[in-house]
């Protein structure tokens, strides 16, 4: 289907007819990312959080994590996959009392998936990987080393790029559709690389109510998309026709924001 400006739109239209736009990707509000920690013993170059450019321990407290589930239970919320990260979320202090009360969300809803992305590096993670729930599934990644030839030039903004000047960003990429909202300590946003995106910026927009529709996200992405390296491509690239990134590349805009954050990381505030 044609594209104007990042928008599908219809095909054959006459001069007469009006041209309806709508998004071409649109969040996927049944699936959602929770980065309880930005803790990481990892630190791959290109992080999509910001793990190594703007180191940082902050932490989601338990407190917010079973307002989630409250939440979710009080909205009559259906998940159909809840995904538990970070950072390297096995190193959140206080994991162990964080994984049962999803163990009992899991009972209570067997027909979500609820997976534990964990980079699987270092003894302190493979110890934690062992004391998982049964009820949650891990995913673990086996990352061996920082460099990862799967991960892409995420600080590059397309902002930044002449050719994205009159381009509507804020239609977002695959990685909204694919894995859904994502929540942080400081609220709700359209994915969870937009999380960290106002983590290190400050924006300060994370919506402190879980979103039920599209529209109320728009504004959120119009201010984190054009700041996202994962634009630059869009769709998703299968990992083996991936080239691979030399280095570490940043645009102004990430230089000057990691600038500022090593300075004085923002203030924000919290679910």
């Amino acid at each position: 289907m044609p594209t104007i400006g990042g928008f599908r739109s219809g095909v054959g239209v006459s001069r007469t007819q009006t041209v309806v736009l709508e998004p071409q990707f649109k969040t996927s509000l049944n699936l959602i990312e929770i980065d309880i920690t930005y803790r990481c013993n990892l630190r791959c170059y290109n992080c999509d959080r910001s793990c190594t450019q703007a180191p940082d321990t902050v932490d989601m407290a338990l407190g917010q994590l079973e307002r989630f589930v409250d939440e979710t239970r009080n909205r009559r919320k259906k998940w159909k996959r809840i995904r538990i990260m970070g950072g390297e979320p096995l190193l959140h202090p206080g994991v162990r009392d964080i994984l049962p009360i999803f163990a009992d969300f899991r009972r209570e809803n067997p027909d979500t998936l609820i997976e534990v992305v964990t980079n699987g590096y270092g003894e302190k993670v493979r110890k934690a990987i062992g004391k998982i729930p049964r009820e949650i599934t891990l995913k673990n990644t086996n990352k061996p080393r920082r460099f990862q030839k799967k991960f892409v030039a995420f600080n590059l903004a397309p902002i930044d790029k002449r050719k994205h000047i009159q381009t509507d960003i804020s239609n977002g990429c695959w990685i909204t559709e694919e894995c859904g909202i994502g929540l942080n300590a400081y609220g709700y946003y359209p994915c969870g690389v937009g999380g960290s995106i106002d983590r290190v910026f400050g924006f300060d927009i994370g919506l402190k109510k879980l979103p039920s529709r599209n529209g109320s996200l728009r504004e959120q992405k119009r201010r984190l998309c054009p700041l996202c390296g994962h634009y630059n491509n869009r769709k998703f690239i299968p990992i083996p026709d991936r080239e691979p990134v030399v280095g570490e590349p940043k645009s102004k805009s990430w230089i000057k924001g990691y600038e500022l954050y090593r300075k004085a990381p923002p203030v924000l505030t919290k679910y």
